[in-house]
């Protein structure tokens, strides 16, 4: 199993050896298979780096995360895909004597994620954990599926649970494939979140009636209380157990977001309650002479004022409802993440768009201190309302 590293944080290598006079260190990052260090091919080569060691040292401490993560783009268009890397650092030492001693061990290569530590963790964190979400307990929207993120090097099952019974169990397996080191075990068959979106999906058209509001009201679907990951951890066979919350809501339109978080995971967050919608225009303006010189007049109906490079900016501030403090780091990610986006259903389709959240200051909500923790958060739509990609 190769050792996954997070690129948002820093990942040093320290080589070592005895009266060295440089290091050439070759970094290759690619996707795809996984090839040893012994096998790897010249084409995946992205840097060679020759560094020396600074006065007496006979070591040399290369930074890598940021040049791996020039080859990691996170993409989301609905679907749940793995986007990782593999990494092998090859280190020569030249003008030494002895063993060469590399830190940490690079001879079974890396797995990269877009994921970060935080700094109590200490340097080069690294990523062993079975769901890669920091919350034991999630908010479901009735009648949507599930999406969770799992680490497959180390989970080999994820069972969705109602009432103490099975009602889908995931099985996985390793495999040396970049795009399937994270798994999105989903209780769903489609990851619209209502049935009017799978409706959508499917390429049909949704119409509403009494009798299919009659039917949503009687019965819940996709429905659980808890997930069970199964794993293997340090030789021993070990069980986390998620607790889910379904959430009828009635009144308003919950809009789901969907956020890369610390372990460089897909995540989504269920915004419940009430949104509103803005749009700020911008421009430029000068006064510009309508007056003919020819007839000694000037028309009444031709701008004076005139405006140029007006431009809009949508954005939407949403609010999350009641929910559990477990939720707190949730938000808290959100906010740190650079990759957000969210899924809007319309009568006729199902949109994805990227997000920038503009709300910069948490203060951490607690049961004690505050009774009931809810968070409004407000995002830009990351892009420009009138089209000028050129």
């Amino acid at each position: 199993m190769q050792t996954q590293i997070n690129l948002r944080s820093p990942f040093y290598v320290k080589v070592k050896q005895t009266g060295l006079t440089f290091v050439r260190l070759d970094l290759h990052v690619y996707t795809g298979d996984f090839v040893s260090n012994a096998n790897v091919p010249d084409s995946t080569k992205r840097y060679q780096i020759h560094k020396e060691p600074i006065g007496t040292n006979d070591f040399v401490v290369f930074e890598l995360s940021e040049l791996i993560r020039d080859y990691l783009e996170i993409e989301f268009d609905g679907q749940y895909v793995g986007q990782n890397v593999w990494v092998n650092v090859i280190a020569t030492a030249v003008g030494g004597t002895g063993d060469i001693d590399i830190l940490p061990r690079v001879v079974n290569g890396f797995c990269g994620f877009d994921g970060y530590g935080y700094f109590e963790e200490g340097a080069n964190p690294l990523i062993s954990d079975a769901a890669l979400i920091s919350n034991n307990v999630i908010l479901k929207l009735d009648d949507s599926p599930i999406v969770i993120p799992v680490n497959t090097s180390i989970v080999y099952s994820v069972a969705f649970v109602l009432n103490g019974e099975v009602v889908k169990s995931v099985s996985l397996e390793q495999n040396d494939k970049s795009a399937e080191q994270i798994d999105y075990a989903t209780n769903g068959y489609s990851y619209a979140d209502t049935f009017q979106g799978r409706v959508i999906l499917a390429g049909g058209l949704f119409e509403d009636n009494v009798c299919l509001q009659g039917f949503e009201d009687d019965f819940t679907l996709m429905d659980c209380d808890s997930i069970h990951i199964s794993y293997t951890q340090n030789n021993l066979n070990k069980v986390r157990i998620i607790d889910v919350k379904n959430i009828q809501e009635c009144k308003y339109d919950p809009i789901k977001v969907t956020f890369v978080n610390k372990f460089g995971a897909l995540q989504d967050i269920m915004f419940f309650k009430k949104s509103i919608e803005k749009t700020e225009v911008k421009g430029e303006e000068f006064k510009s002479s309508v007056f003919d010189l020819d007839t000694l007049s000037y028309k009444t109906y031709q701008h004076q004022q005139t405006q140029f490079m007006v431009q809009g900016n949508d954005s939407i501030t949403m609010n999350t409802g009641y929910m559990p403090e477990d939720y707190n780091q949730v938000i808290e990610q959100l906010m740190l993440s650079e990759q957000v986006w969210g899924t809007f259903t319309t009568e006729t389709d199902v949109l994805v768009r990227p997000l920038v959240v503009k709300t910069k200051s948490l203060t951490h909500k607690t049961s004690l201190n505050d009774n009931l923790v809810e968070y409004t958060i407000e995002f830009d739509m990351a892009n420009n309302k009138i089209n000028n990609i050129r």
